[in-house]
Formats: C-alpha cells, structure tokens, sequence
C-alpha cells in the first residue's frame, strides 16, 4: 500500500507510462506501425525472461516491456484486428497473453512505487539515446538504438529497499 509520502514523492518524480511514451514516440519519430511494437513486445519478452528475478537488470527489462507495451496499445488505438489476417491475430494475441502475465508478475514482486520510480528512470534513459543534434538513430526496422548521450538507467537503490 502507497502512504502519502510515496504519493507525494511519486508526483516529483514520476511520469505515467502513456505520457512517456507519446513524449518518446513524438520526440524519437518512433514508428506507428503495431507490427514492429509488436515485435518489440515479442524481443522484450525473450529479454525478461532471460534476467534472474529480483535483480537490477531484471526490474530494467520489466520496464523496458512496460514501455513497449504501452507502444503497442497507443498504436492500435481501435485495436489490431481491423485489418490483420486471422492467423497473424491468432499469434499476437497469444504472445499479449504472455506480456500481460508477465506485467502482472512484475507488478506484484516489485510493487506500485518501485515499478513507477523504475519506469521513469529507464524512460529518462531513453530519451538520453539521442545523438549529438538531438536527433534519433534507429536501426533499419524503426528501432531507436544508443546515441552517445546514452546515459542508463540505475535502479539497484530500488532493490535494497
């Protein structure tokens, strides 16, 4: 349960995930097309999974999914149905059902404050991937990749509580 201290310390130093992500999609020129958000969700899964539960680099990829997650839902605004065939459906809703188990897992082993802090550290870090001119460098499929700015995220304090 989150007292009025860790409200209060949330409001300075938290963003929502929704707002991140139209800051990033806006900032970045981050691709509309659910198919790669989707892709993203897929490749950010596989890196979760990946990382030993409880640990820094853990708690990163969790929020690292957050923020793909969030990617997906604001690009298929009326949903992704509409005009994907049956059988491409078929997959990317079973790979949700998996991001969605591994959202709530997340959620409950790290908590309200700990996730929201994280988020916003692991998005301040992605904003730091511009270059030089300010400008995004993305991989040929859409992906935003490191500028020399790149600062990341620090998220052991979160742990130790």
């Amino acid at each position: 349960m989150l007292t009025a201290e860790d409200l209060q310390d949330l409001q300075e130093e938290t963003i929502t995930p929704h707002a991140a992500l139209k800051q990033f999609i806006k900032s970045f020129g981050a691709s509309l097309d659910p198919r790669l958000w989707v892709k993203l969700n897929k490749e950010e899964l596989k890196e979760l999974q990946a990382e030993k539960p409880g640990t820094a680099a853990h708690l990163k990829e969790y929020c690292d999914l957050i923020y793909v997650f969030i990617g997906l839902e604001l690009t298929t605004y009326d949903g992704l149905g509409a005009l994907t065939p049956d059988d491409e459906i078929k997959d990317i809703s079973k790979l949700m059902g998996s991001v969605e188990r591994a959202l709530q897992e997340g959620l409950e082993r790290y908590g309200e404050y700990t996730t929201a802090v994280a988020f916003t550290r692991v998005h301040n870090s992605n904003m730091s991937k511009l270059d030089e001119n300010g400008k995004p460098i993305k991989r040929e499929d859409g992906k935003v990749m490191k500028g020399p700015n790149y600062k990341a995220p620090d998220l052991t304090d979160l742990l130790e509580k």
